[in-house]
């Protein structure tokens, strides 16, 4: 008895992890499509609502978002979205170039036909996809995926998944609100002179324009501060 007993317990354990991770799942891609914003208070009944599960795996997860510096918890008042600080954005933004610059020589050095064809359409779809007259959380998602494919390239998986956390840091905790539309084109244009110089394998220029490009984003990010 005491076995089957346990066997339940565990059991239960693993649904409740698993209606966690659901929850998880679906409140961040809330902020990725950015049904909550930034700044906004979020109401457990709500939120159950509208996932179908328990407050219980709700608050878990939502507790899991603050540990992770998505929310900020309020006593009496619950979590809301956490907003980008002028001084977060530039320690994230310094973080991000070192990755960047750190990661470019070694995936220059490891590229090969069949990635440079891969990053190739990543640029492509980045063109057609942001000349859109308005700025979306989709943006920021394609940009990472363009940044991504070329630190995969490196062959490092501590600085693709370092990229990936200090770049959700930036674009889920600031506002689209005040950012300016001329940016998408800006990019576009970025990014297809970036890509030259990663198939010329020209290392030196690499750098030079990846520095430019994410201080140019970083420019972008603080004119929303004032």
């Amino acid at each position: 008895m005491a076995s089957k007993q346990g066997k339940r317990n565990e059991a239960g354990l693993n649904g409740e992890r698993t209606l966690t991770q659901m929850a998880y799942r679906k409140i961040k891609d809330m902020m990725f499509s950015y049904e909550i914003i930034p700044g906004q208070r979020l109401v457990f009944v709500d939120l159950a609502k509208k996932i179908g599960v328990s407050r219980t795996p709700v608050n878990q997860a939502l507790s899991i978002l603050a540990s992770e510096g998505f929310l900020d918890f309020i006593p009496h008042q619950g979590y809301a979205v956490h907003e980008l600080t002028h001084e977060e954005a530039g320690a994230l933004y310094q973080v991000r170039e070192i990755i960047e610059l750190g990661a470019i020589e070694l995936a220059i050095r490891k590229m090969t036909p069949e990635k440079l064809k891969t990053l190739h359409r990543k640029k492509d779809l980045i063109a057609e996809k942001l000349t859109a007259d308005q700025v979306s959380r989709r943006n920021f998602v394609l940009d990472q995926e363009f940044h991504l494919c070329y630190i995969d390239m490196a062959g490092n998986p501590y600085l693709t998944n370092y990229f990936q956390e200090v770049y959700q840091r930036i674009f889920l905790r600031h506002r689209l609100e005040g950012l300016s539309i001329s940016r998408n084109q800006e990019v576009v244009a970025e990014h297809d002179e970036i890509f030259k110089a990663i198939s010329r394998k020209d290392v030196r220029r690499a750098k030079e324009l990846l520095k430019r490009h994410i201080r140019s984003a970083e420019k972008s990010i603080f004119s929303v501060f004032g």
